[in-house]
């Protein structure tokens, strides 16, 4: 493996285990009654990039069971990832005016959900039954990422702006990509 490929695999894993941190902190806040992050907590990763933990940012101390090697966040982060790509996604097809429709993810106990008006949705708008767990999630959105990015490669096979614009505007909506970043950032 060359340099260059050792510190592309080194920052997926990072942005992976990152993503597993988020998750595990959003389910220890949905633990606490609370939906809406209150800041309780924080992730810090070891200087030496072997490592990561959660701890609580009034004292510092590390919540128990979070000390783990950065493999094992990404582990978790991974799938987190593609099901919130599913939820996402899904919300979108779901949501009506009036009747918002939310989605929960937890890492911690492997559920995953859409809701509306507090009651668990468990069919899709064909009647389709929708996964429940985390994983069963990530398996579709893997799948819609897998097809976002079909599309999108056609669209520019074709060179169609107007599809290219419409497809990425959708995989970052869904998470599957990030905005691009402004010609003002730096």
């Amino acid at each position: 493996m060359t340099s260059t490929q050792k510190t592309t695999a080194l920052k997926k894993r990072k942005g992976m285990a990152i993503k597993g941190l988020k998750a595990h902190i959003k389910a220890l806040e949905i633990a606490e009654g609370n939906r809406q992050s209150r800041a309780r907590y924080r992730y810090e990763i070891s200087q030496d990039g072997e490592s990561a933990r959660i701890f609580t940012a009034a004292d510092g101390v590390t919540v128990e069971g979070t000390q783990r090697s950065l493999a094992d966040w990404a582990s978790t982060g991974a799938p987190a990832r593609l099901a919130l790509i599913a939820l996402r996604y899904t919300k979108d097809k779901l949501d009506r005016p009036g009747e918002p429709v939310f989605y929960t993810l937890n890492v911690i106990t492997g559920e995953a959900n859409i809701t509306r008006q507090g009651e668990i949705v468990v069919t899709d708008e064909t009647g389709s039954s929708l996964p429940d767990s985390i994983t069963a999630w990530a398996d579709l959105g893997r799948t819609i990422e897998r097809r976002e990015f079909e599309s999108l490669r056609a669209a520019k096979e074709y060179r169609n702006e107007s599809a290219i614009a419409i497809v990425e505007s959708n995989m970052i909506r869904w998470g599957i990509i990030r905005a691009p970043r402004s010609s003002n950032a730096q």
